[in-house]
């Protein structure tokens, strides 16, 4: 009977099975480092350009938050600007309210017994100085000053005897209150802030 020693040939089977492993792991950590290299480098390429994208974002920002500081102070311009021709107006008004105020004061004179010496005018009174004939004269003035819509308030602050030119006449003072109006330069803290309060109730029912 014929013999066969197949043990040379199996330790070579094993040897290549073995060699064939050993290229497979080789291969197989090969491909995996450079799957690494290649994701790494993969990410560094987007890491940097989110980076520039993130340095372009800011430098935006940062513009516009300067533009944004251009518009409030263009704001705080036109609110200043808005006030200065507010004041102007008042003064105006201010300068032509006493022409015009003696202009109808006048066309309420008794003509003939009475004359005006002084007028003064401020915010809240307008003060008249004058003469007439006799106290007659000075209700008659006063109850015209009441009924023209002018004054709130009409009072006979003095009268006294006086003689001018051989005559007896009356001398007197009248003091008128003018209407209080408010202006939105007059408003008070308070008031602001009680505006102010009733905004935030308004936008929470709105919500």
């Amino acid at each position: 009977m014929i013999r066969i020693n197949l043990l040379p040939y199996r330790a070579a089977r094993t040897k290549e099975n073995i060699r064939k492993q050993v290229s497979v792991f080789i291969l197989s950590f090969i491909l995996l480092l450079v799957l690494l290299v290649v994701g790494q480098g993969l990410l560094s390429a987007r890491t940097s350009r989110l980076s520039k994208e993130l340095d372009g974002l800011k430098k935006e920002v940062a513009i516009y938050e300067e533009k944004a500081k251009q518009v409030e102070e263009f704001k705080k311009q036109l609110d200043l600007l808005d006030k200065q021709i507010k004041v102007v107006d008042q003064l105006k008004m201010k300068r032509e309210e006493p022409p015009k105020l003696l202009a109808k004061i006048t066309e309420m004179m008794i003509a003939g017994r009475m004359q005006l010496t002084k007028m003064k005018v401020d915010d809240t009174t307008v003060g008249l100085d004058g003469v007439a004939m006799d106290n007659t004269t000075i209700a008659e003035f006063m109850t015209r000053l009441e009924r023209c819509g002018l004054f709130t308030d009409v009072k006979l602050a003095s009268s006294m005897q006086m003689i001018q030119f051989d005559v007896e006449m009356k001398q007197f003072q009248i003091q008128c209150k003018k209407p209080v109006v408010k202006s939105e330069l007059e408003e008070t803290p308070a008031e602001d802030g009680k505006k102010s309060k009733k905004k935030k109730k308004k936008a929470k029912s709105k919500e």
